[in-house]
Protein backbone atom coordinates (compact mmCIF):
# COMPACT_ATOMS: atom_id res chain seq x y z
CA UNK A 1 0.00 0.00 0.00
CA UNK A 2 1.65 3.19 -1.25
CA UNK A 3 0.42 6.66 -0.22
CA UNK A 4 1.26 9.38 -2.73
CA UNK A 5 0.96 13.04 -1.78
CA UNK A 6 2.52 15.58 -4.09
CA UNK A 7 3.98 17.61 -1.24
CA UNK A 8 7.66 16.98 -2.02
CA UNK A 9 9.64 18.17 -5.02
CA UNK A 10 10.57 14.57 -5.82
CA UNK A 11 7.31 12.80 -4.90
CA UNK A 12 6.25 12.12 -8.48
CA UNK A 13 9.75 10.98 -9.43
CA UNK A 14 9.82 8.64 -6.43
CA UNK A 15 6.48 7.12 -7.42
CA UNK A 16 7.55 6.78 -11.05
CA UNK A 17 10.85 5.14 -10.12
CA UNK A 18 9.13 2.59 -7.88
CA UNK A 19 6.52 1.65 -10.46
CA UNK A 20 9.07 1.34 -13.26
CA UNK A 21 11.59 -0.65 -11.22
CA UNK A 22 9.49 -2.77 -8.88
CA UNK A 23 5.87 -3.14 -9.97
CA UNK A 24 5.30 -6.10 -12.23
CA UNK A 25 2.42 -8.33 -13.16
CA UNK A 26 2.61 -11.88 -11.85
CA UNK A 27 4.97 -11.01 -8.98
CA UNK A 28 2.58 -12.20 -6.29
CA UNK A 29 1.56 -8.69 -5.18
CA UNK A 30 -1.53 -6.53 -5.36
CA UNK A 31 -0.32 -2.91 -5.42
CA UNK A 32 -2.58 -0.22 -3.97
CA UNK A 33 -1.58 3.36 -4.79
CA UNK A 34 -3.58 5.96 -2.87
CA UNK A 35 -3.41 9.41 -4.46
CA UNK A 36 -3.98 12.16 -1.91
CA UNK A 37 -6.22 14.88 -3.31
CA UNK A 38 -6.14 18.59 -2.46
CA UNK A 39 -9.48 20.28 -1.75
CA UNK A 40 -11.32 17.22 -3.08
CA UNK A 41 -10.08 17.85 -6.61
CA UNK A 42 -9.81 14.56 -8.53
CA UNK A 43 -6.34 13.69 -9.79
CA UNK A 44 -6.04 12.93 -13.49
CA UNK A 45 -4.80 9.35 -13.38
CA UNK A 46 -3.88 9.43 -17.06
CA UNK A 47 -1.03 11.74 -16.06
CA UNK A 48 0.22 9.34 -13.41
CA UNK A 49 2.69 6.54 -14.17
CA UNK A 50 0.89 3.67 -15.94
CA UNK A 51 0.18 0.55 -13.90
CA UNK A 52 -0.14 -3.13 -14.80
CA UNK A 53 -3.80 -3.84 -15.46
CA UNK A 54 -4.28 -6.93 -13.32
CA UNK A 55 -2.60 -6.29 -9.97
CA UNK A 56 -2.05 -2.55 -9.48
CA UNK A 57 -4.72 0.04 -8.76
CA UNK A 58 -5.07 3.77 -8.14
CA UNK A 59 -7.48 4.97 -5.45
CA UNK A 60 -8.07 8.60 -4.47
CA UNK A 61 -8.59 10.16 -1.06
CA UNK A 62 -8.69 13.69 0.25
CA UNK A 63 -5.43 14.60 1.98
CA UNK A 64 -6.93 15.19 5.42
CA UNK A 65 -4.97 12.39 7.10
CA UNK A 66 -1.32 11.52 7.22
CA UNK A 67 -0.15 8.27 5.65
CA UNK A 68 -1.38 5.74 8.18
CA UNK A 69 -4.73 7.44 8.64
CA UNK A 70 -5.18 7.20 4.89
CA UNK A 71 -4.20 3.52 5.00
CA UNK A 72 -6.77 3.05 7.76
CA UNK A 73 -9.39 4.64 5.48
CA UNK A 74 -8.54 2.14 2.77
CA UNK A 75 -8.53 -0.84 5.13
CA UNK A 76 -11.89 0.24 6.53
CA UNK A 77 -13.51 0.93 3.16
CA UNK A 78 -12.05 -1.60 0.76
CA UNK A 79 -11.08 -4.68 2.75
CA UNK A 80 -12.67 -7.58 4.55
CA UNK A 81 -11.10 -10.25 6.75
CA UNK A 82 -10.19 -8.09 9.74
CA UNK A 83 -10.35 -10.60 12.64
CA UNK A 84 -11.69 -7.84 14.92
CA UNK A 85 -14.35 -6.64 12.50
CA UNK A 86 -17.69 -8.17 11.59
CA UNK A 87 -17.96 -8.57 7.83
CA UNK A 88 -21.36 -6.87 7.93
CA UNK A 89 -19.59 -3.56 8.59
CA UNK A 90 -18.61 -3.58 4.88
CA UNK A 91 -21.74 -2.13 3.33
CA UNK A 92 -23.15 -2.63 -0.14
CA UNK A 93 -22.36 0.99 -0.95
CA UNK A 94 -18.73 0.32 -0.15
CA UNK A 95 -18.79 -2.64 -2.49
CA UNK A 96 -19.57 -0.36 -5.43
CA UNK A 97 -17.74 2.83 -4.55
CA UNK A 98 -15.50 4.83 -6.87
CA UNK A 99 -14.56 3.31 -10.23
CA UNK A 100 -14.25 -0.25 -8.95
CA UNK A 101 -16.28 -2.70 -6.94
CA UNK A 102 -13.11 -4.49 -5.87
CA UNK A 103 -12.86 -5.51 -2.24
CA UNK A 104 -9.62 -7.03 -0.94
CA UNK A 105 -9.79 -9.94 1.49
CA UNK A 106 -6.73 -9.47 3.69
CA UNK A 107 -6.88 -13.13 4.71
CA UNK A 108 -5.57 -13.99 1.23
CA UNK A 109 -2.26 -12.21 1.81
CA UNK A 110 0.78 -13.37 3.74
CA UNK A 111 2.60 -10.02 3.89
CA UNK A 112 1.67 -6.34 3.90
CA UNK A 113 3.93 -3.50 2.77
CA UNK A 114 3.25 0.11 3.75
CA UNK A 115 5.21 2.94 2.14
CA UNK A 116 5.01 6.54 0.94
CA UNK A 117 6.37 8.86 -1.73
CA UNK A 118 9.14 10.41 0.39
CA UNK A 119 11.54 7.60 -0.54
CA UNK A 120 13.18 6.27 -3.67
CA UNK A 121 13.95 2.63 -4.36
CA UNK A 122 14.47 -0.22 -4.65
CA UNK A 123 18.20 0.00 -5.36
CA UNK A 124 20.20 -3.16 -5.97
CA UNK A 125 23.83 -3.40 -7.11
CA UNK A 126 24.28 -4.70 -10.67
CA UNK A 127 26.06 -7.87 -9.56
CA UNK A 128 23.05 -8.74 -7.38
CA UNK A 129 20.66 -8.18 -10.27
CA UNK A 130 22.82 -10.42 -12.45
CA UNK A 131 22.80 -13.06 -9.73
CA UNK A 132 19.01 -12.93 -9.56
CA UNK A 133 18.73 -13.25 -13.31
CA UNK A 134 21.05 -16.27 -13.34
CA UNK A 135 19.29 -17.80 -10.34
CA UNK A 136 15.87 -17.49 -11.93
CA UNK A 137 17.09 -18.97 -15.20
CA UNK A 138 18.91 -21.86 -13.55
CA UNK A 139 16.31 -22.84 -10.96
CA UNK A 140 13.16 -21.55 -12.66
CA UNK A 141 12.25 -19.85 -9.38
CA UNK A 142 11.49 -16.13 -9.18
CA UNK A 143 13.12 -13.83 -6.65
CA UNK A 144 11.16 -10.65 -6.09
CA UNK A 145 12.37 -7.27 -4.81
CA UNK A 146 10.38 -7.53 -1.58
CA UNK A 147 12.00 -10.83 -0.53
CA UNK A 148 14.83 -8.78 1.00
CA UNK A 149 12.30 -7.71 3.63
CA UNK A 150 9.77 -10.53 3.85
CA UNK A 151 12.45 -13.19 4.31
CA UNK A 152 13.38 -11.47 7.58
CA UNK A 153 9.89 -11.99 9.00
CA UNK A 154 9.44 -15.16 11.04
CA UNK A 155 7.74 -16.43 14.21
CA UNK A 156 9.58 -13.83 16.28
CA UNK A 157 10.16 -10.87 13.93
CA UNK A 158 6.90 -9.26 12.85
CA UNK A 159 7.91 -5.79 11.63
CA UNK A 160 10.72 -4.92 9.23
CA UNK A 161 11.83 -1.77 7.43
CA UNK A 162 14.88 -0.15 5.89
CA UNK A 163 15.81 1.71 9.08
CA UNK A 164 15.12 1.82 12.81
CA UNK A 165 15.37 4.98 14.86
CA UNK A 166 15.76 5.03 18.64
CA UNK A 167 14.52 8.59 19.07
CA UNK A 168 12.74 8.60 21.46
CA UNK A 169 12.34 4.78 21.57
CA UNK A 170 13.17 2.05 19.02
CA UNK A 171 10.78 2.04 16.04
CA UNK A 172 10.84 1.07 12.40
CA UNK A 173 10.66 4.33 10.49
CA UNK A 174 7.26 4.72 8.90
CA UNK A 175 8.23 5.50 5.30
CA UNK A 176 8.58 1.73 4.74
CA UNK A 177 7.14 -0.98 6.99
CA UNK A 178 6.53 -4.65 6.26
CA UNK A 179 4.60 -7.09 8.41
CA UNK A 180 2.68 -10.36 8.00
CA UNK A 181 -0.93 -11.24 8.75
CA UNK A 182 -0.14 -11.88 12.41
CA UNK A 183 1.52 -8.49 12.75
CA UNK A 184 -1.30 -6.72 10.91
CA UNK A 185 -3.87 -8.45 13.12
CA UNK A 186 -2.11 -7.11 16.20
CA UNK A 187 -2.21 -3.59 14.75
CA UNK A 188 -5.83 -3.88 13.66
CA UNK A 189 -6.86 -4.90 17.17
CA UNK A 190 -5.56 -1.52 18.32
CA UNK A 191 -7.30 0.31 15.46
CA UNK A 192 -10.73 -1.32 15.25
CA UNK A 193 -13.59 0.25 17.20
CA UNK A 194 -16.31 -1.72 18.97
CA UNK A 195 -18.51 -0.94 15.98
CA UNK A 196 -16.06 -2.59 13.61
CA UNK A 197 -14.66 0.56 11.98
CA UNK A 198 -10.93 1.06 11.37
CA UNK A 199 -10.27 4.69 12.23
CA UNK A 200 -8.53 4.83 15.57
CA UNK A 201 -5.19 3.80 17.05
CA UNK A 202 -2.25 3.42 14.68
CA UNK A 203 -4.55 3.66 11.64
CA UNK A 204 -6.42 6.68 12.96
CA UNK A 205 -6.69 10.03 11.19
CA UNK A 206 -4.82 12.73 13.11
CA UNK A 207 -4.61 16.41 12.27
CA UNK A 208 -1.07 17.00 13.49
CA UNK A 209 2.20 15.42 12.43
CA UNK A 210 3.31 15.09 16.05
CA UNK A 211 0.23 13.04 16.94
CA UNK A 212 0.74 10.88 13.85
CA UNK A 213 4.39 10.30 14.72
CA UNK A 214 3.62 9.35 18.31
CA UNK A 215 0.49 7.24 17.76
CA UNK A 216 1.17 5.73 14.33
CA UNK A 217 4.90 5.66 13.52
CA UNK A 218 6.20 4.98 17.02
CA UNK A 219 2.99 3.27 18.09
CA UNK A 220 3.20 0.54 15.45
CA UNK A 221 6.58 -0.69 16.69
CA UNK A 222 5.56 -0.27 20.34
CA UNK A 223 2.49 -2.46 19.84
CA UNK A 224 4.51 -5.12 18.03
CA UNK A 225 7.15 -5.15 20.79
CA UNK A 226 4.57 -5.14 23.60
CA UNK A 227 2.87 -8.10 21.94
CA UNK A 228 6.02 -10.16 22.40
CA UNK A 229 7.46 -9.83 18.91
CA UNK A 230 10.61 -8.21 17.49
CA UNK A 231 11.38 -5.50 14.96
CA UNK A 232 14.22 -5.50 12.44
CA UNK A 233 15.85 -3.40 9.73
CA UNK A 234 18.65 -3.48 7.14
CA UNK A 235 21.17 -1.20 8.87
CA UNK A 236 24.27 -3.41 9.34
CA UNK A 237 25.15 -1.99 12.75
CA UNK A 238 21.69 -2.85 14.10
CA UNK A 239 21.80 -6.55 13.23
CA UNK A 240 21.04 -9.08 16.01
CA UNK A 241 19.91 -6.34 18.42
CA UNK A 242 16.89 -7.32 20.49
CA UNK A 243 14.95 -4.06 20.70
CA UNK A 244 12.43 -5.60 23.08
CA UNK A 245 15.03 -5.25 25.84
CA UNK A 246 15.00 -1.89 27.59
CA UNK A 247 18.79 -1.90 27.75
CA UNK A 248 18.93 -1.57 23.95
CA UNK A 249 16.58 1.40 23.74
CA UNK A 250 19.44 3.83 23.15
CA UNK A 251 20.65 1.86 20.11
CA UNK A 252 24.28 1.84 19.01
CA UNK A 253 23.30 5.00 17.12
CA UNK A 254 21.14 7.49 19.00
CA UNK A 255 20.41 9.73 16.02
CA UNK A 256 18.08 9.80 13.05
CA UNK A 257 19.73 7.11 10.89
CA UNK A 258 18.79 8.62 7.55
CA UNK A 259 20.44 11.95 8.40
CA UNK A 260 23.83 12.57 6.81
CA UNK A 261 26.82 11.06 8.64
CA UNK A 262 24.67 9.85 11.54
CA UNK A 263 26.07 6.29 11.72
CA UNK A 264 29.67 6.40 12.92
CA UNK A 265 30.29 9.36 10.63
CA UNK A 266 28.83 7.63 7.58
CA UNK A 267 25.57 8.03 5.70
CA UNK A 268 23.10 5.40 4.57
CA UNK A 269 24.07 3.40 1.48
CA UNK A 270 21.16 2.86 -0.97
CA UNK A 271 22.52 -0.56 -1.97
CA UNK A 272 22.35 -1.62 1.70
CA UNK A 273 18.99 -0.25 2.88
CA UNK A 274 17.32 -0.58 -0.58
CA UNK A 275 15.12 2.53 -0.09
CA UNK A 276 16.38 5.96 0.98
CA UNK A 277 14.74 9.24 1.89
CA UNK A 278 14.50 11.33 -1.26
CA UNK A 279 12.71 14.59 -0.56
CA UNK A 280 13.39 18.24 0.14
CA UNK A 281 15.12 17.89 3.51
CA UNK A 282 18.68 19.19 3.56
CA UNK A 283 19.82 16.68 6.16
CA UNK A 284 19.56 13.68 3.79
CA UNK A 285 21.61 14.88 0.84
CA UNK A 286 24.34 12.21 0.76
CA UNK A 287 22.09 9.12 0.39
CA UNK A 288 19.89 11.07 -2.01
CA UNK A 289 22.82 12.15 -4.18
CA UNK A 290 24.18 8.62 -4.23
CA UNK A 291 20.78 7.22 -5.17
CA UNK A 292 20.51 9.74 -7.99
CA UNK A 293 23.92 8.70 -9.29
CA UNK A 294 23.04 5.01 -9.15
CA UNK A 295 19.81 5.69 -10.99
CA UNK A 296 21.67 7.52 -13.77
CA UNK A 297 24.17 4.68 -14.07
CA UNK A 298 21.47 2.04 -14.38
CA UNK A 299 19.53 4.11 -16.90
CA UNK A 300 22.70 4.38 -19.01
CA UNK A 301 23.26 0.63 -18.78
CA UNK A 302 19.71 -0.11 -19.91
CA UNK A 303 19.91 2.45 -22.73
CA UNK A 304 22.98 0.69 -24.10
CA UNK A 305 21.20 -2.69 -23.89
CA UNK A 306 23.99 -4.10 -21.77
CA UNK A 307 21.62 -6.10 -19.61
CA UNK A 308 18.28 -7.88 -19.62
CA UNK A 309 17.33 -6.87 -16.04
Amino acid sequence: MYVYANVYQHAYGNLKYFIENAVREHDGVDYIFILQQTENKPIDESKMPPLPKTNAFYFQHENNCFDYGTMGWFLDKYTIGNPWQKQSSITNSNMNNNKTDRIFDIRRYKYFIFMNASIRGPFFPPYFLQFLSDYENEFNAPYYWYYIFTKRINDKVKLVGSTISCIPVPHVQSYLMITDFTGLSVLLKDSTTSGGRIHTGVFGCYSSKSDTTQVSEIGISTIILNSGYLIDCLIPKFQTIDFSKKGNYKCPVYANPYADKSIDGTSLEPYVVIFVKYNDKGSTTEPQDRAMLYQHWMEAVKTKNRTSW
